[in-house]
């Protein structure tokens, strides 16, 4: 299910709700424009016919005045000497309302006209309003009776409508580029918490924009060097507790020397080799977080290679799938401690292990380590990376170390700006991609 960002979310509201106010304003307007909507409502025959009466008997100086008393919103008279233009006679039957105009003006001319333009100014579902009509007057000149301005004006509500979504498709776009501007901080701090979670060496958050804004942005550089100072002294303990161990270890090393039994000083020698290294260990998982990269050019296809043919010519299983052309951009002494450890742990788990080399989908390089044996749980592949996270429950280093192996790997992969991520092989297995920029 794809997930709809703040902006949008944002964006969407805000033009949704102008949009249904618009409408709701619109719905408004014709609801009271209703009574007005229907067919055009021609006046009595009476009232035409005294109108007619009336224009007769009045000189032609007060004509237009007593015009202008008949008009009306709904109805407008005027004089013409002919068919009026923009009219045309009608042809044919004319509705049967007409029938009565005839009748009170049986002694004058009536003619029943149409708009040239038929649906010029008709008013939605009206039939009789697509007619007009005209009577002689008594100088040969004709009174034409037509519907009045409010029914011209009837187009008007398709035009506003336009205008309407016209506005709201003009402010969906401004109110986005308000909304972008305001959300971009928020993916500034994203993207800084992001790259600061990668790398605690990171830079810090530019304090700028809003007062809301910068006021996150100085806490969040605030939490950075608090956890800055937090990880280097959590560092400089390690290291501290790791040379007084060292001095210690080195103490044992010579009393063991002094043993006379061979056999037990070859399990105390083994022991004591065992702590220096989970000691090692501990310290460069502690050191990862703040070691600087030391990245260059690596011809990954000639680095694989090489160390599938070194790790062949000492009689272990592993084998070349597909080593593509590639340049990255690695430290190759992380980089060969990263394979060494994915190898070592594809050899116990599974017997043999095959690498390739080829590109992400991201446009970055990948280097499989692919094995067959019985995978990870899906349970613990997700934990798979955390420290002294192991499948085998003991202890053992025999039977899977201190696990610290994949902590470390991930580490030294991250620190050169690449990632590892474990996914089931097909038909059965692990694969371990480590995941490197391209040069």
């Amino acid at each position: 299910m794809m997930r709809i960002g703040l902006g949008a979310r944002l964006t969407v509201g805000i033009v949704g709700g102008l949009v249904v106010i618009q409408g709701l304003g619109l719905a408004a307007v014709l609801w009271m424009r209703e009574p007005e909507s229907g067919a055009w409502r021609p006046p009595m025959p009476s009232r035409v016919a005294a109108a007619a009466e009336a224009l007769d008997a009045s000189p032609p100086a007060i004509r237009d005045a007593y015009l202008i008393g008949l008009n009306g919103d709904q109805t407008r008279f005027f004089i013409s000497d002919g068919i009026p233009a923009g009219y045309r006679v009608h042809e044919g039957l004319a509705p049967a309302l007409y029938r009565g105009y005839r009748q009170a003006l049986a002694d004058r001319e009536f003619l029943v006209l149409r708009p040239e333009v038929a649906r010029e100014w008709r008013p939605r579902g009206a039939v009789l309003s697509q007619h007009a009509f005209s009577v002689e007057l008594a100088d040969g000149r004709r009174l034409n009776v037509t519907p009045g301005v409010s029914q011209r004006r009837r187009g008007l509500t398709t035009v506003f409508l336009v205008v309407a979504f016209g506005m709201a498709a003009l402010s969906a776009i401004f109110v986005a580029r308000l909304i972008r501007l305001a959300t971009a901080q928020l993916e500034s701090l994203s993207e800084a918490a992001d790259s600061f979670a990668a790398d605690l060496s990171a830079p810090a958050m530019a304090e700028r924009g809003p007062e809301e804004v910068r006021r996150v942005a100085v806490a969040f550089n605030r939490m950075q060097a608090e956890l800055r100072r937090l990880m280097a002294e959590r560092l400089n303990m390690l290291a501290a507790a790791a040379h007084d161990l060292k001095t210690l270890l080195t103490r044992l090393r010579l009393r063991v020397a002094g043993l006379e039994d061979e056999a037990q000083r070859a399990k105390a020698d083994a022991d004591i080799a065992e702590m220096a290294g989970l000691i090692e260990d501990v310290l460069l998982v502690a050191q990862g977080e703040a070691r600087q990269p030391r990245r260059e050019v690596v011809n990954l296809h000639r680095f694989v290679e090489d160390l599938v043919t070194m790790r062949q010519e000492l009689g272990q299983a592993v084998g070349a799938d597909r080593l593509e052309i590639a340049y990255g951009l690695a430290e190759p002494a992380a980089l060969r401690r990263i394979l060494d450890n994915l190898i070592d742990n594809a050899l116990k788990y599974a017997g043999g292990v095959s690498l390739g080399v080829g590109s992400a989908a991201d446009d970055r390089i990948e280097i499989r380590v692919i094995d067959h044996g019985p995978g990870l749980p899906a349970d613990f592949a997700a934990r798979a990376f955390e420290p002294f996270a192991r499948h085998e429950p003991s202890r053992n280093r025999a039977t899977g170390g201190a696990g610290l192996g994949l902590s470390i790997a991930q580490t030294l992969a991250r620190q050169m700006n690449g990632d590892i991520v474990l996914t089931p092989t097909p038909g059965g297995g692990l694969t371990a991609t480590v995941l490197l920029e391209r040069r």
